[in-house]
């Protein structure tokens, strides 16, 4: 269920919110676990047997971690995960490049398997792996309560896109957590502030993307490839970024502290630093349990090289079953080892976005040659071209909204998000409390709450007028 839905907005979220803030807090929890397979199930029913096994399975492996053979426990269990990650999101991909290679042998193929992918099984599986690396190390202890564990796994604000969160962050928030007037402003300032970037950015640029990537990439002039790639540039942040939001607002408003997963990653100077910014918990989660067990920048730097290309290699299988998007992770991977060398001169924001951009298109296309096409067109190369229709689609609203990305894009749009954090948090902790502090009362609040209330029927009216309403990383 989209979080940028009107059924979520209108129905299940005063549902839930509601039930959560009336009910004991002893079941507050089980509440939780319950929605959250709910709405997990409405996205496909036979989705939630995958989830459920996941956490089962998670469990067990989890309570025999503490024996003689935890390593044993501990491969077994992460066989497991990635396995079923990789049945479900890769076994298709697999056939089909067996059966490619034998057709050049003139051996029958296989019939393809189709495959149905669990939503947001990506980001859960990597949540469970981390659960028992960190009880395997001895960072957490297992948790004994199945439910706990389940809620954990499960939880519906960041199950299905992220961000990824950690055991540890969240192990002390589901036994205690607060709920306060503060924390439930921050969190709707934070979720409707999330829902205008997705609903009012993302989608009115999705709109144009959508027709510039139907195009005939063959016939088309420069101007319109590299508009199309930059609109997509934003298209895609204000879509990730504007749900992350909402995930962590939510978060909020049942007294949880999300780690936050964005930081003006366009502002960026290198390669590097873009990854610092970007998808921040992927980044993290790569470095914390692939790049420093394969060694991380120990063993002298060619073995440091070697170990950035195999975590940007993972990164790019991890978005999708596709050629494009190992290029695309390798892409990366090469300017952030090119970036460690002492002669490479190139430090800035242009030449960063520049190699971002050109990215995407292997993002976008989710084919190689289809991008190889795209660069073409990029490059003025087209033998003929075909004029796009600018005129009908770059109207008012077009103008407008591309000028407020811009302009939120960069640091300086800070001043929007007054008073959230920009740093992970910490897990909550001391006595907590149902009672309000205080109600809203002074002249910028008045304001700040006046600017919330017309995003929300700004973007409830986007949603009622417009059927389009993607969201990219539902495919991861």
């Amino acid at each position: 269920m989209l979080f940028s839905s009107l059924i979520f907005l209108w129905l299940a979220l005063p549902i839930i919110w509601s039930g959560s803030l009336l009910l004991p807090k002893v079941a507050r929890n089980g509440w939780l676990l319950l929605m959250s397979l709910l709405v997990y199930a409405w996205g496909g029913v036979s989705y939630t047997g995958v989830l459920l096994f996941s956490i089962v399975m998670n469990y067990g492996v989890g309570l025999q971690l503490h024996r003689s053979t935890k390593k044993l426990w501990l491969a077994a269990g992460i066989v497991v995960n990635l396995g079923t990650l990789a049945y479900f999101k890769y076994a298709a991909f697999a056939v089909g490049e067996a059966n490619d290679l034998l057709r050049l042998l003139a051996i029958p193929t296989f019939e393809l398997p189709r495959i149905a992918l669990p939503l947001g099984i990506s980001f859960y599986t990597f949540q469970a792996i981390s659960y028992l690396v960190d009880t395997y190390r001895g960072t957490t202890e297992a948790q004994r309560n199945p439910f706990r564990l389940g809620l954990y796994i499960s939880f519906f604000p960041q199950l299905i896109a992220g961000p990824i969160v950690r055991y540890k962050d969240m192990n002390q928030q589901i036994d205690q957590r607060s709920i306060s007037w503060d924390k439930t402003a921050e969190g709707l300032q934070r979720f409707l502030y999330g829902l205008a970037k997705k609903v009012l950015i993302a989608n009115t640029l999705a709109a144009v993307v959508e027709e510039i990537f139907a195009l005939d990439f063959a016939t088309m002039d420069a101007f319109t490839a590299w508009a199309g790639v930059l609109l997509y540039a934003g298209q895609i942040y204000y879509d990730f970024s504007g749900y992350s939001d909402m995930a962590i607002g939510l978060g909020l408003l049942f007294g949880f502290r999300i780690p936050e997963n964005f930081n003006f990653p366009y502002a960026s100077k290198s390669i590097r630093e873009f990854w610092r910014r970007w998808h921040i918990t992927l980044g993290a989660w790569f470095r914390d349990y692939l790049y420093v067990p394969l060694g991380g920048s120990r063993g002298g730097e060619w073995r440091t090289m070697r170990n950035l290309l195999l975590v940007f290699l993972a990164t790019g299988i991890w978005h999708g079953a596709a050629w494009a998007f190992v290029i695309w992770g390798l892409w990366h991977g090469l300017f952030i080892v090119l970036e460690r060398q002492r002669w490479w001169p190139l430090e800035n924001v242009p030449y960063a976005f520049l190699v971002v951009l050109i990215g995407w298109v292997l993002f976008r296309t989710e084919s190689v040659a289809l991008s190889l096409d795209y660069y073409t067109a990029m490059l003025g190369l087209s033998t003929t071209t075909v004029p796009f229709d600018w005129a009908f689609y770059w109207d008012r609203e077009l103008t407008v909204v591309s000028l407020v990305a811009v302009l939120l894009g960069w640091p300086w749009g800070k001043w929007l998000f007054s008073g959230t954090s920009t740093d992970i948090p910490e897990s909550v902790s001391g006595t907590s409390t149902d009672v309000p502090e205080k109600l809203p009362g002074t002249f910028t609040q008045i304001l700040q709450i006046t600017l919330l209330l017309t995003l929300f029927l700004l973007s409830t009216n986007a949603l009622v007028n417009n059927s389009l309403n993607p969201f990219i990383y539902f495919r991861f």
